[in-house]
């Protein structure tokens, strides 16, 4: 069992060091520039994952649990309002404005690849979405 434990340690370490590079390569993008740097946390507890997002809507990186996971997203915006949206597991958080923060709590009970955003406006349609993925 804590062989099971250190690999799972090893494989969030690596899932956020990629999150890092992602994120640190994304920065360099004109449009990415205009929206700020996001700041993205991601961990590993007993019960599941949980994704800390915080920026202003456009930390969209690859999210990766497996089936059967609690998912939960903790949203803190730093500018604009958003919300997260996860369509195929009814998931989302309240709109929400500059200094506010929301929540969302789901089962991952199917697997595949599943596409988050965010769906204030036209945000989906500029960029502000991201994957799913429970294995």
């Amino acid at each position: 069992m804590t062989n099971h434990v250190g690999i799972r340690k090893l494989m969030l370490m690596g899932l956020v060091l990629v999150a890092a590079v992602v994120l640190t390569a994304a920065g360099g993008q004109e449009e990415a520039e205009n929206l700020g740097e996001p700041d993205v946390v991601l961990d590993l507890t007993a019960e599941g994952r949980e994704f800390s997002i915080a920026g202003e809507g456009e930390a969209n990186p690859d999210l990766t649990v497996s089936q059967g996971d609690v998912v939960q997203v903790n949203l803190e915006i730093t500018g604009g309002n958003h919300d997260w949206v996860l369509d195929e597991f009814n998931a989302a958080t309240e709109v929400i404005s500059q200094g506010e923060t929301d929540t969302v709590q789901f089962v991952a009970d199917q697997s595949g690849e599943f596409e988050y955003y965010c769906s204030v406006g036209s945000h989906r349609a500029e960029g502000m979405y991201g994957t799913l993925i429970v294995e």
